[in-house]
């Protein structure tokens, strides 16, 4: 009897550890790279010149690392600095801090507030097949998701669903 107790016992023991160890140990997952996020920003700041707006553009990674930063000539101070933070913000969220604004506005859900992230309109997550791999963030007067809508089409350009093609 205790032979038997002892053979499951260690058999439960090599289950588990078997299970453990089949578990990955790398998660693959895509990332903007410094010259995706620069092209992004140019794009953004050609976007900003057409449409004569003054912008500050801040792109970072998944982990809200700064990768890219423009701030065009003229601008206020606090272009700069919104521009980064929202950017870090959309990236932390991983969603539009459009919607995070509008969470907060209503009442419906203020932690970006609470946890002292920056929930105003303005920058957008950049997804790449179906994940966030990193944010762009706009500071200025107006048209900003615009601007960094085109900074991400500008790199990675939507691809038209077979649905949509019909």
């Amino acid at each position: 009897m205790r032979t038997t107790i002892l053979a499951i016992a260690v058999l439960a023991a090599t289950t588990f550890t078997v299970d453990a160890l089949a578990q990955a140990t790398l998660v693959n997952r895509p990332q903007v790279s410094n010259a995706a996020a620069r092209k992004m920003v140019d794009a953004c700041i050609a976007f900003a010149e057409k449409n004569n707006i003054l912008v500050g553009v801040a792109v970072v990674g998944i982990d809200g690392t700064l990768l890219d930063f423009h701030a065009m000539q003229g601008g206020g101070p606090t272009m700069s600095e919104t521009a980064i933070l929202k950017a870090k913000t959309a990236a932390h969220w991983q969603r539009s801090t459009k919607l995070l604004e509008e969470d907060v506005t209503t009442l419906r859900n203020q932690a970006s507030v609470w946890i002292n992230d920056f929930p105003k309109a303005g920058a957008l997550p950049i997804v790449i097949d179906g994940q966030v791999a990193g944010a762009i963030g706009v500071g200025g007067a107006r048209m900003q998701e615009e601007c960094a809508q085109a900074g991400i089409d500008a790199v990675f350009p939507k691809v038209p669903t077979a649905s949509a093609q019909r």
